[in-house]
């Protein structure tokens, strides 16, 4: 019901009257930096991403003696552990001083991905078993605009990825859950990044319930942790959803499908249970 740690941050607000050296870096949470070169008439800026998954920032300025050469505020996605140039900062007048303060947003995920076309999900649990859908795409509940699917597991049953991917993040230690507001940044969860740059979510999981670690590689099947009841939650229960950024970097959830053992390749349906195929084979 909660789409887990929604990783928002507002970067700090930094004024440079002066730079101390030919170089300034900033890092933030091991993620990316954002470094600036001094050039005397000039400042080049630059990101420089420390991970192999995508990050998307906007970075807007406030500018003393300078003018940027693109236009603010930019939005730039970031991946692979690159390092490009941002945006160069003129200096007006160099009998003056200058300075420049920059504030920053930034999202996992990449603001350019775009779904593939065709792609069947697996349900995300084990074989044997029906399982409710609680809640749908746009349920009443909590799923107001979103496309994402609540299914009714009991806590410590295995969950499996419902497609392959790299982990790029993991929160396991939370121990409690409720309808308390102060819960809804308090889930346990799972994302799984898709070859086209999507993320699949799986959250709710219980305390230490992660199988997985950042950088590991996902096979579609594989067990990844144990359902649980964990932050803004009435019960025991995943919650499912795959998405990706737009560029002011909200989420936009996708209607996915999933191949199901009695209905075929469907759009699940919140009231209905599911089975996953008997064919479909896991890992783990």
């Amino acid at each position: 019901m909660l789409t887990g740690g929604k990783m928002l941050h507002i970067g700090l607000l930094i004024a440079l009257l002066s730079m101390s050296g030919p170089e300034w870096s900033e890092c933030y949470e091991d993620t990316f930096c954002i470094e600036a070169e001094d050039a005397g008439n000039r400042v080049d800026v630059y990101v420089r991403s420390l991970v192999d998954w995508d990050v998307t920032l906007s970075m807007d300025m406030e500018l003393a003696n300078m003018q940027a050469d693109q236009q603010l505020p930019q939005v730039h996605s970031v991946s692979s552990q690159q390092r490009f140039k941002a945006l160069t900062l003129k200096v007006k007048d160099i009998s003056r001083s200058w300075s420049f303060r920059y504030d920053l947003k930034w999202m996992t995920g990449d603001f350019k991905a775009r779904h593939a076309p065709g792609v069947v999900y697996e349900l995300p649990f084990g074989h044997g078993v029906d399982v409710l859908v609680g809640q749908g795409f746009h349920g009443t509940e909590t799923h107001h605009g979103k496309y994402a699917i609540d299914f009714d597991l009991p806590e410590g049953t295995p969950v499996r990825a419902a497609r392959e991917g790299v982990v790029i993040d993991v929160v396991e230690g939370y121990k409690k859950g409720g309808v308390h507001p102060a819960m809804k940044i308090r889930a346990n969860y799972v994302k799984i990044r898709h070859e086209d740059g999507t993320i699949a979510q799986y959250v709710h999981l219980r305390h230490l319930g992660a199988e997985v670690a950042v950088g590991d590689r996902i096979r579609t099947g594989e067990l990844i942790g144990y359902s649980g009841n964990t932050g803004f939650s009435t019960g025991p229960h995943l919650h499912f959803e795959v998405f990706s950024l737009n560029k002011d970097l909200t989420r936009r959830t996708i209607p996915i499908t999933f191949q199901t053992a009695r209905r075929g390749v469907v759009h699940l349906q919140e009231g209905l249970y599911y089975r996953r195929p008997s064919s479909q084979l896991t890992s783990r």
